[in-house]
């Protein structure tokens, strides 16, 4: 077994020394990047496809054939199958590719940061298998995180087989981010403002490369996903003046509720991380807290659009959308911080989604004539929660023009996204990705300076 996998590995060599003329000259560099990027966002386009699908067959398993065995313990059967899915995702983790536990973008962003853009070939595989399984088996998590990782790692393989320099690599992976971001919710423009806004902390110039790889990764999913909006909801606008201070009410609100999220998550991965228990098996412990809150509230199950698309076409109580904000938080901060793996765009959506329709219902109750209904207060929210934890305003905003195919409520949306950015910027100076490189010691965003210096 070892001298064929050492034979195999020499053909490999052999092979990519004799195509270093593609890599280094067949194209001028400009025109080779563009070729890279097409590539990169294609083969994205097909991960997020792959991940999607599986996402699809695992829960399917998991909520029918599994649950037929698994019915014999009655209602408590639901309980069961978060841990199920730890239990195979933690020793997956553990022996092959550690970086796959947990959201994955702070891990994006230390490669950005630290490691010259350099991503393990194998993390993209893993993280495949181990979001599927962690979401599908109903895990509190998003499945734009594993997405964005395996973009990344696809545009970090791809630009360390073509050579690149440091600069470029970075710039490859961001590329691959962007595209797993539009793959996941149909929106290449959103998909490619977070690349620049999130992982690299600032815009660079090579930004259209970025577009390009976010187009091409999204016409791929459209391809075979379907070209529809990541939520079908109703359309919303302003109704009278009055509401734009409740729409700032409700961005002071999202901030705190961001803030309160930022905290408990850190908190839980620290309580686990502290947990003197084997690092593969906990998981299973974190699922089983989920399963828990999957036997009362199993609207919070998986990614949870359907429940988010409810709370859209106020199909839910101002106590159920309360009640689901705090189960949410709990579960997402369960399995992420146990080592599951899931990403936490989709949970700050539903959590925004929530505490927005909660809020929208009781000023509708009180302002009937001059107030939009409660799903207008949901849809704000859902940006104005991302935009105060991930600290990204622009993204939040174009994100949900292009996941709901409405721009008629741009005053309100931007009066709150705007508020609950600033609020969160004045109580913490860091960010849902960016604590994590604060604690790790990794400065950013980095700068041209530190990657010289990197490289040397």
């Amino acid at each position: 077994m070892s001298v064929r996998l050492d034979s195999r590995i020499k053909n490999w060599r052999r092979w990519a020394e004799h195509t270093a003329w593609f890599r280094s000259s067949f194209l001028p560099e400009q025109n080779y990047l563009i070729f890279l990027s097409v590539a990169i966002g294609v083969l994205t386009g097909l991960g997020s496809v792959a991940l999607i699908k599986l996402l699809y067959i695992v829960s399917r398993f998991a909520r029918g054939q599994l649950t037929m065995l698994t019915g014999v313990f009655g209602p408590a059967e639901l309980v069961l199958l978060p841990a199920l899915g730890g239990l195979l995702v933690g020793p997956i983790v553990y022996r092959f590719a550690r970086e796959a536990r947990g959201h994955g973008v702070p891990e994006v962003m230390t490669a950005l940061a630290a490691k010259g853009g350099r991503i393990r070939p194998r993390v993209a595989f893993v993280k495949v298998i181990a979001s599927a399984l962690t979401i599908g088996f109903g895990g509190v998590a998003g499945r734009e995180g594993p997405m964005i990782q395996i973009g990344a790692a696809i545009g970090s393989t791809i630009g360390q087989w073509a050579r690149m320099s440091p600069a470029k690599l970075r710039t490859l992976v961001a590329c691959g981010a962007a595209g797993g971001i539009a793959a996941t919710f149909n929106a290449p423009i959103a998909g490619a403002i977070f690349a620049m806004e999130v992982l690299m902390g600032r815009m660079a110039a090579d930004f259209l490369l970025v577009l390009l790889t976010s187009l091409s990764s999204c016409f791929v999913a459209r391809h075979f996903l379907g070209d529809y909006p990541a939520f079908v909801a109703p359309g919303y606008a302003l109704v009278s003046a009055v509401e734009l201070p409740l729409y700032l009410l409700l961005g002071v609100m999202t901030g705190l509720a961001a803030h309160l999220y930022v905290s408990l998550l850190y908190k839980s991965e620290e309580l686990f991380s502290r947990w003197i228990f084997p690092e593969y098996l906990k998981p299973a412990v974190g699922g089983l807290a989920v399963g828990v809150l999957l036997r009362f509230f199993p609207e919070i199950y998986g990614a949870g659009f359907p429940a988010m698309e409810a709370a859209l076409w106020v199909r839910l109580s101002w106590i159920l959308l309360i009640c689901l904000f705090f189960a949410e938080i709990a579960g997402n901060c369960l399995t992420l911080g146990s080592g599951g793996s899931g990403g936490v765009f989709a949970p700050s959506l539903y959590m925004g989604a929530m505490l927005g329709g909660a809020f929208g219902t009781a000023m509708h109750a009180l302002l009937p004539n001059a107030t939009a209904g409660s799903g207008a207060y949901a849809m704000v929210g859902m940006a104005a929660m991302f935009a105060a934890a991930a600290k990204a305003p622009t993204t939040s905003i174009l994100i949900l023009f292009e996941m709901t195919n409405d721009y008629r409520i741009i005053l309100p949306l931007m009066m709150a996204t705007v508020s609950s950015a600033v609020l969160s910027n004045r109580l913490s100076p860091f960010s849902v990705y960016t604590l994590k490189l604060h604690q790790r010691g990794v400065r950013f965003p980095y700068s041209e300076k530190d990657e010289t210096q990197k490289t040397k």
